[in-house]
């Protein structure tokens, strides 16, 4: 089975190498890339989840037409796109994923930010900025090196930011027809457990809710324990 995984804000498509590795070979992960990084780091960048949403329904819509069953994965920011990809395959009337994977990040429901009693952190200054991303564990120390690498990067962040900290919920007439499952590292401070629970409004089924060691990229820690739940999961029949 095939599980379309979408990066977090910043990512391409190689940062889920590890998780890959760990599924194969019962669980093809096929990793989608952004535009504005990776292997398509000469398209144009984003800003508007929306946007982003339909060029990721773009790259896989005549793959869907003979997906017989599959699922999405995403961490992040790729979580709230996965929940979007969904929203939109269903709109188009193509096979909808038998689940979605939803890793570090609050029900779509709960704002990013109070934009109204709290500055973007998008617009924010350079140094403010970085000292954000590092504090959710998101800066290689290596990188913090090499300001050329920071300078390259500092864009496709802000960019992806943006486009998380606009997002405007939209409330579903009718719960998604989907397995919703919820990966969380009990140490996020990013990712309060109180923002997760509103994730039951979006499936029409239970959802999952599966706690990790660690903070926002705890997951990437505990890749065995999350590679078996989901190989389990996309392969029962039930």
């Amino acid at each position: 089975m095939n599980l379309y995984a979408i990066p977090y804000a910043g990512g391409h498509s190689l940062v889920y190498r590890s998780l890959s590795e760990a599924l194969s070979p019962q669980v093809t992960l096929q990793p989608l890339e952004l535009p504005g990084r990776g292997k398509r780091a000469k398209d144009d960048l984003k800003h508007d989840i929306h946007d982003i949403t339909e060029d990721l329904f773009q790259s896989i819509r005549n793959d869907l037409l003979s997906e017989n069953r599959y699922a999405i994965f995403g961490h992040s920011m790729g979580s709230l796109l996965g929940y979007l990809l969904t929203l939109r395959i269903m709109k188009e009337g193509l096979p909808t994923p038998s689940h979605l994977f939803c890793s570090g990040h609050s029900a779509p429901s709960i704002p990013k930010i109070d934009m109204v009693k709290e500055a973007p952190k998008y617009a924010a200054s350079s140094e403010n900025f970085w000292a954000y991303i590092d504090s959710l564990g998101a800066l290689p120390p290596e990188l913090k090196e090499h300001q050329e690498l920071m300078n390259y990067f500092e864009p496709i962040i802000r960019a992806d930011m943006q486009a998380l900290e606009k997002y405007e919920y939209r409330e579903l007439k009718e719960a998604i027809p989907v397995p919703i499952h919820v990966f969380y590292g009990v140490d996020d401070s990013e990712t309060p457990v109180y923002a997760l629970f509103p994730w039951q409004n979006e499936s029409k089924y239970m959802v999952n809710f599966l706690p990790n060691e660690g903070g926002h990229f705890g997951l990437f820690n505990n890749l065995d324990k999350v590679s078996a739940y989901i190989k389990q999961t996309m392969l029962s029949r039930e």
